[in-house]
């Protein structure tokens, strides 16, 4: 079992329960949001640390030789890197152009080129996240989201 793993498990369990227990204080509306990524954080977190103290982690899928288990060493993978630079281009397209533009961009380029999916399914992805959060956020819970920084600039 490792110690590095448990700890950042715990931390992040920490983080959840406190975002959690403090929504708790808040307005209705305002604690909507919190309450919906904490309670979901808490749990996964909850079993995660249950999967990592019962030494049952290996069960969560292949290491890089195709055999489950943890792998030797603490170094980062290739894959690891892959996916710590698909997440800058979502925070930056995010930030640029807000949850429904950028999201839905990096979605899109994601599953064509980070995937190597076709070009179909990259746009039916793409459109497919546009309408979920634009649905679901926008339409039936009523949140406003960040638009971006670029938007208002260049309209």
């Amino acid at each position: 079992m490792s110690s590095g793993r448990i700890v950042t498990t715990v931390v992040m369990l920490a983080i959840f329960a406190g975002m959690t227990l403090m929504a708790l204080t808040f307005p209705e509306k305002a604690a909507f949001t919190p309450l919906l990524v904490g309670i979901p954080g808490v749990i996964l977190c909850l079993a995660q640390l249950v999967f990592d103290l019962t030494g049952r982690a290996h069960l969560a899928g292949p290491n890089s030789d195709g055999e489950f288990g943890d792998r030797d060493g603490d170094a980062i993978s290739k894959r690891e890197w892959f996916m710590f630079a698909w997440l800058a281009v979502f925070a930056v397209a995010v930030v640029g152009f807000g949850f429904h533009i950028g999201g839905s961009i990096v979605v899109f380029l994601y599953v064509r080129f980070g995937e190597r999916e076709p070009w179909l399914n990259a746009v039916l992805a793409g459109v497919g996240t546009f309408l979920v959060v634009w649905l679901v956020f926008t339409r039936l819970l009523e949140l406003p989201l960040f638009g971006g920084l670029m938007l208002p600039t260049l309209f």
